[in-house]
């Protein structure tokens, strides 16, 4: 018999527990045992496993094949209480290595049957995501301009490509050039309305006084200066294809209502009109605007933010996504190329420093950089091309501000170390680069040796 010790080290264990001696009568169950199978002390103790066998109070008995056996045996099954479990049965031999009795451990195997159900729908969802982004690269390789790598953006292409067959209003969220325009075009691409027209309007460059003329159209004579026949508004160009509305947030809330009307109603009236002009148009609206911030001001009307606000996308800045800025360089520098018949690249250094500028302009201001960098630079694009704001910029946000160093002696040391280290790049004695830089020789090799620099050759 167990002893007490043993006993209470036993019913302690969070495995199911049971003990048969050589003949498979049970000398011993734990409570997990009973919780994991169901089946209670009370009828199986002093019992042989043959004999429950026979009346049918277990269906299995793998204590029974290892004593046959003389070896460990392993299973999963289920039990006639309805319960599955996964049990393992070792032999216990005496000194003279006769089996004297059978360990049985089984574990509850519905919690793990839950997790590889999981695991199953995991991997069913990730075949799917697969099978999204397989059908957006294929996409995306037609529209050049939507270019990414980032996690964040493969993010948002997918959630574009959901909401693209529907008529749903999106409002595209981000700052000034991240490519707001760029995903509605993307969105319009993947509609039904792909082959109708797609006008952009630029709230913001509208004057107040022309916005309503501008938009709905006006009709002959409607107002002095007006021509002749009347004109067309972009919504009425815009019919059966996508509008989208840029800047959205610029709007004066003199005209936010009649904006409302027509995106709730789907007709507007020309000014000096009468007639209802029914219409079918997907908007797209943009801004780089907290609009709840703005309604909560009084600054834009809740009921057209909630009209706009159907499906929002929010686009992340370039700062936050690295891997973006990678790809970015690479397009831009590949489109020069082909654009100017040359054969530029960009070196492993200044694709490094440019990778940790901040990029408040993002995706515009990026391209512009990466221009100028083109214009500038003989042959490949070297850290000595970037203006000298940029890296400034950035090596004053790698300036921690707990540094014991003095800010301006360490950035004084950073920018003389680039300089350095880009000139012996280039010229491989020191005569030669402390010529250029126009330094003794001796100078430059102890300035080499404090920043631990060397001669590549």
């Amino acid at each position: 018999m167990l002893t007490s010790f043993y006993k209470k080290a036993l019913d302690s264990s969070f495995d199911g527990i049971l003990i048969t001696d050589g003949s498979g009568k049970i000398i011993y169950v734990n409570s997990q045992y009973e919780k994991i199978t169901g089946l209670e002390r009370k009828d199986i103790i002093d019992k042989n496993l043959s004999a429950l066998l026979k009346d049918g109070t277990i269906n299995k008995a793998i204590s029974l094949d290892v004593l046959k056996m003389g070896k460990s045996v392993s299973t999963t099954h289920k039990y006639v209480t309805g319960k599955s479990a996964f049990s393992s049965a070792q032999p216990i031999f005496d000194n003279d290595h006769n089996i004297i009795g059978v360990i049985n451990n089984t574990r509850n195997i519905e919690e793990l049957l839950k997790l590889k159900s999981e695991i199953k729908q995991h991997v069913a969802n990730q075949e799917k995501v697969n099978q999204e982004m397989t059908s957006l690269k294929k996409i995306i390789n037609k529209n050049e301009e939507f270019i990414f790598e980032s996690k964040a953006m493969k993010e948002t292409a997918i959630l574009a490509s959901k909401v693209a067959d529907f008529d749903s209003t999106v409002m595209i969220y981000g700052e000034s050039g991240t490519g707001k325009e760029v995903l509605s075009k993307y969105i319009h691409g993947l509609s039904r309305r792909k082959n109708d027209i797609f006008i952009k309007v630029n709230c913001a460059a509208i004057p107040k006084e022309l916005f309503e003329s501008e938009l709905f159209g006006y009709e002959k004579g409607a107002f002095t200066g007006a021509l002749p026949n009347g004109k067309i508004g972009f919504f009425e160009l815009a019919n059966g294809g996508t509008l989208f509305l840029d800047e959205i947030g610029e709007l004066q809330l003199s005209v936010q209502s009649k904006l409302l009307r027509a995106i709730q109603e789907k007709e507007i009236t020309r000014v000096g009109g009468k007639e209802r002009i029914k219409l079918d148009i997907r908007v797209i609206a943009a801004t780089n605007r907290n609009l709840e911030e703005d309604v909560k001001s009084g600054n834009f009307r809740e009921d057209l933010f909630f009209r706009l606000n159907v499906f929002p996308i929010t686009i992340p800045p370039l700062r936050e996504r690295a891997d973006d800025i990678i790809v970015f360089i690479n397009f831009f520098v590949k489109k020069l190329n082909n654009k100017y018949k040359v054969n530029k690249t960009i070196s492993k250094e200044a694709m490094g420093y440019l990778i940790k500028y901040n990029y408040p302009g993002n995706v515009r201001e990026l391209e512009n950089i990466v221009e100028y960098l083109f214009i500038v630079s003989e042959r490949n694009i070297e850290v000595d091309s970037i203006p000298g704001k940029i890296l400034s910029q950035i090596m004053i946000s790698e300036y921690k501000s707990d540094d014991k160093k003095e800010k301006l002696n360490y950035l004084l040391s950073l920018y003389e170390k680039i300089i350095i280290e880009d000139t012996i790049k280039k010229y491989h004695t020191l005569e030669q680069a402390s010529e250029v830089l126009g330094i003794h020789y001796s100078t430059l090799s102890r300035k080499m040796n404090k920043y631990n620099l060397k001669f590549t050759y």
